[in-house]
C-alpha cells in the first residue's frame, strides 16, 4: 500500500482529488489530505508519505519550501506539482530535483490520475533487485568489516566489560561518535529458504541488507553487523549529529526525526524484501536512544520483542517503548535464543552441540515445525535406549524439560496447561515407564503450548481489531485515516491494515465505509435532518462528496433514501 498525499489551499480541489484517489481500489493507495503546507509538514512528521500531490503556490509555505521539507525528512518520496500557466518559473525550480513531475491545474481528472499511476510505477521499479546479487558479492566484508563486527558482537554480548570511547572508533574506522547515544534496530528474516547452501544463503541474507542499507542511508549514520541466528543489527545515530554544535534540545530533535524517519522507511523495506525477493522481515526498534553502556541491555530487550507475535505469518514492526505503553497488546515476555545448524549425528554428539538454544529459540518465536524438527533430532535416539539409568538419555530429556518450564514461568501459562496435561510428570523421569513414553509426553507438552501460542496470538490480534472497530464506530465524523488508527493500537500502520484483514477477511477501509453507510441510514430516517448534516457526521466535508459515496453503494442518492424512508415506502 503507497501513501498519497494531497496538498492545496483551495478546499474543493483537495476534497475532489480525494474522493477520487479514494474511490480508486486498483491503485491500493492510502490517501490523506492537508489544506496548507504546514498542515502537510504535520502529516509528514507523523508518518512516512510515498507520493505528494501539491499546488506549488500557496500562502505562508509554498510548494517549494514544502519540496524541501519532504526531502529532508523522506527523500525517495514522489512529490507531483499542479501548477497554472503563470507559474514556469516555480516549476523550473522544482523539476531540478530528482522525482519531481507537475501536472497543468486545467488538466482533466484521467491526466492527474495518470500522472500518479506513473509516479507509483517508478516507486516499484526503484525497489527492484535484480542486481542484488553482484551488489551483494562486491560488498562482502573486507578484512576491517570483519573487525567492526567482531567489536560490536563483543559489545552486544559483554556490554560494559568492552572499551566504548573515541580512541576505539577512530582505530576501527566507524563513522560514529562513542559519545552521543545510539538507536538499536533488530532485523530478522522469517522464511529464510530452508534448501539454499551455505554459500547462496549468504548471498541471500546479503541481497536483504542491500535494500536495507539502500532505503535507510539517506537520512542516517549507521553500522550494520549479522549475528549468528542471521539477524540483522543496526547501531544508528542521525546525520546531524555531525554537523557541528547545537544544544540539548536540538540533539533530542535530532533523535526524534530520525526514529520516525526508520519507522517510515522500514514498511518500504519490507514491501521490497516481499516483492523483490519473497522475504518476511520482522523488525523491532528502540523507540529512544540508549548509551553505549546500555547496549547490551537494550539488545536483550529487543530480541525478546522479536519473539513476540501478534497474529500468524506476517512480519511485524515493533517499537519497544510503544508496545510497553500499550494495555492492548502487551503480555509477557520472552528471551534471546541463537541459532545453529544441526545434522543427524549420534545423541552424545548432538548434546556437546547448542541444540538447546535452537529449541529455545523456535519455541519462543512459535515456529512450530522447526522446533518439533529440532527436538525429534534430539529425542528420537532416546527411544531407543532400554536402561532408565542412561545418563545421556537423562541429560537429553531434562535439558528439554528444563528448556519448557523455564518457558512456562515465563509466560506464566500454568494454569493453562493444567487444563490439557498433567504437569507432574515434566521434571519426573520416574513418572514414564519408558524412554518412549518420556519423548512422546514431551511431544504432547509441547503440542499443547504451541496451541496456547496459537490462540494467545490470535486474542492480541482480535483485541487490537475490536478496538478498531470500536474506535471507528465511535468516531465517523472524525479522521479514519490508517495512520491514526494505527497510533490508536500502538501498531505500524501497514501492519495493521494487513492484520486487520488477516483476521477479518475484509480491508479496513470496507469496515470504515460500510461503518458509515449504515450511521447514515440511521441518521437519515430523521425526517427534519439535512443532507450535509449527514454528510459531516459520517466524516465527509461536502454534501457533494458524500451523495457520490452513497449512490454507489446504495444505488441511490442520501435525498431519495430518506424520502423513501420518511414516506414509508
Amino acid at each position: 500500500m503507497y501513501r498519497l498525499l494531497i496538498v492545496d489551499d483551495e478546499e474543493i480541489i483537495v476534497n475532489g482529488l480525494y474522493e477520487i484517489f479514494r474511490s480508486m481500489k486498483n491503485l491500493d493507495l492510502d490517501v490523506y489530505r492537508a489544506y496548507s503546507g504546514e498542515e502537510a509538514v504535520e502529516w509528514l512528521s507523523r508518518t512516512r508519505m510515498d507520493i505528494v500531490l501539491t499546488d506549488i503556490r500557496m500562502p505562508e509555505m509554498d510548494g517549494l519550501q514544502l519540496l524541501d521539507v519532504i526531502y529532508r525528512r523522506w527523500p525517495q518520496c514522489k512529490v507531483i506539482f499542479l501548477t497554472g500557466y503563470n507559474e514556469f518559473e516555480y516549476v523550473y525550480k522544482a523539476i531540478q530535483h530528482q522525482g519531481v513531475s507537475y501536472i497543468l491545474k486545467t488538466e482533466d481528472n484521467d491526466k492527474v490520475i495518470s500522472v500518479v499511476e506513473n509516479a507509483i510505477e517508478e516507486i516499484k521499479k526503484e525497489v527492484k533487485t535484480e542486481d542484488l546479487i553482484h551488489k551483494a558479492k562486491e560488498q562482502i566484508e573486507l578484512a576491517l568489516g570483519l573487525f567492526q563486527k567482531d567489536y560490536f558482537i563483543h559489545l552486544l554480548h559483554e556490554g560494559t566489560s568492552l572499551e566504548v570511547n573515541k580512541s576505539q572508533f577512530e582505530q576501527l574506522s566507524i563513522p560514529m561518535h562513542a559519545d552521543h547515544p545510539v538507536i538499536l534496530l533488530l532485523g530478522h528474516i522469517d522464511n529464510i529458504p530452508g534448501n539454499l547452501s551455505y554459500w547462496d544463503k549468504i548471498q541471500y541474507i546479503n541481497s536483504i541488507k542491500v535494500i536495507i542499507t539502500q532505503n535507510i542511508n539517506t537520512n542516517i549514520r549507521f553500522i550494520s553487523v549479522l549475528d549468528d541466528r542471521y539477524r540483522f543489527i543496526f547501531f544508528i545515530q542521525p546525520n546531524e549529529l555531525m554537523t557541528g554544535s547545537y544544544s540539548k534540545t536540538e540533539e533530542k530533535a535530532f533523535y526524534s526525526k530520525a526514529i520516525s524517519f526508520i519507522k517510515g522507511t522500514l514498511e518500504v523495506i519490507q514491501t521490497a524484501s516481499r516483492e523483490s525477493m519473497n522475504a518476511s522481515i520482522s523488525f523491532a526498534l528502540g523507540g529512544e536512544p540508549c548509551s553505549w553502556e546500555e547496549v547490551s541491555k537494550k539488545y536483550f530487550s529487543l530480541n525478546q520483542l522479536l519473539n513476540y507475535r501478534i497474529g500468524t505469518g506476517i512480519e511485524m514492526l515493533l517499537i519497544d517503548n510503544e508496545v510497553k505503553n500499550s494495555n492492548i497488546l502487551t503480555s509477557g515476555s520472552a528471551t534471546e535464543v541463537p541459532e545453529l545448524d544441526t545434522n543427524d549425528e549420534p545423541l552424545e554428539t548432538i548434546l556437546r552441540k547448542r541444540n538447546m538454544d535452537l529449541i529455545q529459540q523456535f519455541l519462543e518465536s512459535g515456529q512450530k515445525e522447526k522446533y518439533f524438527e529440532v527436538l525429534d533430532e534430539l529425542l528420537s535416539p532416546i527411544k531407543l535406549i532400554k536402561s532408565k539409568n542412561s545418563n545421556l538419555a537423562i541429560e537429553a530429556y531434562s535439558m528439554v524439560s528444563l528448556s519448557i518450564l523455564s518457558y512456562i514461568n515465563r509466560w506464566n501459562i500454568t494454569e493453562k496447561l493444567a487444563f490439557h496435561i498433567g504437569l507432574n510428570s515434566l521434571m519426573r523421569i520416574d513418572k514414564h515407564d519408558t524412554w518412549s513414553d518420556a519423548v512422546q509426553y514431551l511431544i504432547n507438552i509441547s503440542d499443547v503450548i504451541f496451541q496456547i501460542q496459537t490462540e494467545e496470538q490470535k486474542k492480541r490480534a482480535d483485541n487490537a481489531v475490536d478496538f478498531v472497530q470500536n474506535f471507528i464506530n465511535e468516531h465517523l465524523s472524525e479522521d479514519l485515516s490508517l495512520v491514526r488508527l494505527a497510533e490508536q493500537v500502538y501498531l505500524n500502520p501497514s501492519y495493521l491494515s494487513r492484520l486487520y484483514k488477516q483476521v477479518t477477511n475484509q480491508n479496513l477501509s470496507d469496515f470504515i465505509d460500510n461503518a458509515r453507510i449504515e450511521r447514515a441510514k440511521e441518521l437519515l430516517k430523521n425526517e427534519k435532518i439535512k443532507i450535509n448534516e449527514v454528510a459531516k457526521a459520517v466524516g465527509y466535508e461536502t454534501a457533494a462528496s458524500f451523495t457520490r459515496f452513497f449512490r454507489k453503494l446504495m444505488s441511490c442518492s442520501p435525498q431519495e433514501y430518506h424520502d423513501m424512508v420518511v414516506s414509508g415506502k
